[in-house]
């Protein structure tokens, strides 16, 4: 193998910054007419170096493809905006989320609806649910129903949607049959009075305890 061989490096996720200042008024005609995938952060204008002193203004901007491309050809394409070196992106939810600060509570909290997908780039899918978080949200779910005694498919639609957005997506589009099965079986068990015994139960001991 030839060591001298240099290393072309290629991602199909490529991440920039986009400065006001010195790109040009059309740079988002400019990422258009390349026909790939790209979305734009809200204007980042309030965030703060650490001795509290404000960055200059900026938009985060991640360039996907079908395929990976090359960090020349990345850079070719970015020529025109005045842009910052691109960097390949490792997690593009990671980012698109990082575009809104979600997971960075201690800086500035920019609009989620505020990203912007191009080129038919869709944001609410770097927002979906992974299996395990899906997982664990639902555990949280059958333990409220059980616990707060739910039996109305109808009242619990209804918490979900006080309680996050995240809940009503798993009711509505994920685990509707599992949790209406659930729901039912605590309408039974209050039909047969076995909650009522459980709570018996629980009195007698929490008296043996004091």
């Amino acid at each position: 193998m030839n060591e001298n061989k240099k290393v072309v490096e290629k991602g199909r996720d490529w991440t920039f910054l986009i400065y006001p200042e010195s790109a040009p008024k059309n740079w988002r005609e400019i990422l258009d007419e390349t026909h790939m995938r790209w979305v734009e952060s809200p204007l980042h204008d309030k965030d703060t170096n650490a001795d509290g002193e404000i960055k200059k203004a900026h938009w985060h901007i991640l360039l996907s493809s079908d395929g990976p491309v090359t960090l020349q050809a990345v850079e070719k394409i970015i020529k025109p905006l005045n842009s910052p070196t691109p960097k390949k992106v490792g997690s593009s939810k990671g980012l698109v989320r990082y575009m809104a600060h979600l997971d960075n509570p201690e800086k500035y909290q920019y609009p989620v609806d505020e990203i912007i997908g191009h080129n038919g780039a869709d944001v609410a899918s770097y927002f979906e649910l992974s299996m395990t978080n899906k997982l664990s949200l639902m555990k949280d779910i059958v333990k409220y129903i059980f616990d707060e005694q739910i039996d109305n498919y109808a009242d619990f639609l209804m918490i979900a949607i006080e309680t996050s957005d995240d809940w009503f997506n798993i009711a509505i589009n994920h685990n509707t049959l599992a949790i209406n099965k659930m729901i039912d079986a605590v309408w039974q068990k209050k039909k047969s009075g076995a909650f009522d015994i459980k709570d018996e139960r629980k009195n007698k001991d929490q008296q043996k305890m004091l």
